[in-house]
């Protein structure tokens, strides 16, 4: 597990807190409710909207039930303010399913939150409950736990498994400013395929299709760091089997993702082709109307992504592999441990890469232009040098004055995203990476 903290200043996640809080508010017909101090829902809350603006949905984040719980509880306890509350949230809000969560001061102060919910017999609802101090671990570590959470305490277990159904989980909604674009973009294609997604935290998902998750054959991790445990515990409490596989962003990503899945599920060897064929040929027909466009910009750049574990790796394949770009260096943002640092090392040294990149880890935004302005005889020289120009830089509103540094453009692309609203964009599959390649030209010709 990683630590919560990273850099205070600019912060490119949160505490747990969030993770679970984004992930419950985005699940269908389903409501958290805090047992907190009154500022982690409002902190939280606006903290989600970061990733481009994400809103409310059906019940979450400004719309949460809290104990709100002040200084007279860390000295007497809050076990009763819960009770209250339990025993009035249901008089008040409708839902399917309710997510009972605490935060740092419950957590610190030692409520027994679980024992003051088992006290309350019968509920009308079914609620889920689990502990998630913010500094147990960050918004990606609390994704994690209500996925696992999930499928211990409400999923049911399944003995008979459905061959046309997966399970896709590892995008933290938010955290993952495009996960719904993303989710819809592949559950797409897997339709094309004769499979069923439940993405759990998309729009077309209802709460059947979160209940019946036992049944899927195969859980698609599309993180090599988030949801890979909770995938294994799934495996051993469910039975259901996982692929880990980066997130599949344009042609070549996605072809490969396609493929490790028809060989996991055994289908049919004619029906992967014929979809392949079909969307390539789309994909390259839009990609060869950009041709003349790209040739007018000077398309090619250098590129310096920032992103966290889940999309560094993913964007920087797309950018070599798809468009010809030369990625210089690739920030890895979150606070992960040394084990994780080593998987991601380990699939960076794997991808044959045109022009090796160097891979960093760095949560600090201004560490990362130091970084650079030290690593690179560009900015200690006023003679001749090898300059990375021109250069564009794929990260999130906060690398602004990198980009202003560098001399280039930027498009966000990892949390948190504040200059632009993001409503069902994606950069996954086929489809994403042609949006993806409409926002790289689009963002170089935004100045003419």
């Amino acid at each position: 597990m990683s630590t919560p903290c990273g850099a205070i200043e600019r912060p490119r996640f949160s505490c747990m807190l969030g993770g679970v809080l984004a992930t419950a508010g985005s699940l269908p017909n389903t409501i958290p409710i805090i047992h907190g101090a009154q500022g982690c829902g409002g902190a939280l809350a606006q903290g989600i909207l970061l990733g481009g603006y994400y809103g409310t949905g059906y019940a979450g984040y400004f719309g949460m039930p809290s104990t709100n719980i002040s200084e007279t509880e860390v000295v007497f306890g809050g076990e009763k303010k819960l009770q209250a509350e339990l025993e009035n949230v249901f008089d008040v809000m409708e839902g399917d399913l309710f997510v009972l969560t605490t935060s740092c001061v419950p957590d610190i102060i030692g409520d027994d939150a679980k024992a003051v919910l088992q006290s309350q017999g019968d509920l009308p609802k079914p609620v889920i409950f689990l502990e998630a101090g913010g500094f147990k671990g960050n918004s990606y570590y609390g994704y994690e736990r209500l996925i696992d959470e999930l499928f211990a305490q409400y999923i049911p277990i399944s003995e008979e498994k459905k061959a046309d159904v997966v399970n896709l989980i590892g995008l933290v909604p938010s955290y993952d400013p495009y996960f719904r674009g993303d989710l819809d973009e592949l559950s797409r294609i897997l339709r094309r395929l004769g499979l069923r997604a439940n993405t759990f935290v998309t729009s077309e998902q209802s709460h059947e299709n979160l209940r019946r998750a036992g049944e899927a054959s195969l859980n698609i991790v599309l993180s090599r760091l988030y949801g890979v445990k909770a995938a294994k515990r799934i495996k051993e409490s469910h039975g259901i089997d996982y692929l880990i596989s980066d997130l599949p962003i344009g042609a070549t990503a996605t072809t490969v993702f396609i493929r490790q899945v028809a060989e996991r599920l055994g289908l049919d060897r004619e029906l992967v082709d014929n979809v392949l064929t079909d969307e390539l040929r789309i994909y390259y027909e839009y990609v060869d109307r950009a041709t003349d466009v790209n040739a007018d910009t000077d398309f090619q750049n250098y590129a310096v992504i920032v992103a966290n574990g889940t999309g560094a790796i993913p964007y920087t394949k797309y950018l070599d592999q798809e468009i010809g770009w030369i990625p210089r260096f690739v920030f890895v943002t979150d606070d992960i441990d040394e084990e994780q640092k080593q998987i991601l090392r380990e699939a960076f040294e794997a991808e044959d890469f045109t022009t090796e990149p160097e891979l960093v880890f760095e949560t600090d935004t201004f560490k990362i232009q130091q970084y650079i302005e030290r690593k690179h005889p560009q900015f200690l020289s006023d003679d001749y040098y090898p300059d990375i120009q021109p250069v564009f830089v794929l990260g999130s509103t906060i690398d602004r004055k990198l980009a202003d540094v560098l001399g280039g453009p930027l498009l966000s692309v990892s949390f948190p995203v504040i200059n632009r609203i993001i409503i069902s964009t994606g950069y996954a599959g086929y489809k994403g990476g042609l949006y993806l390649l409409e926002d790289l030209i689009g963002t170089q010709l935004a100045g003419r």
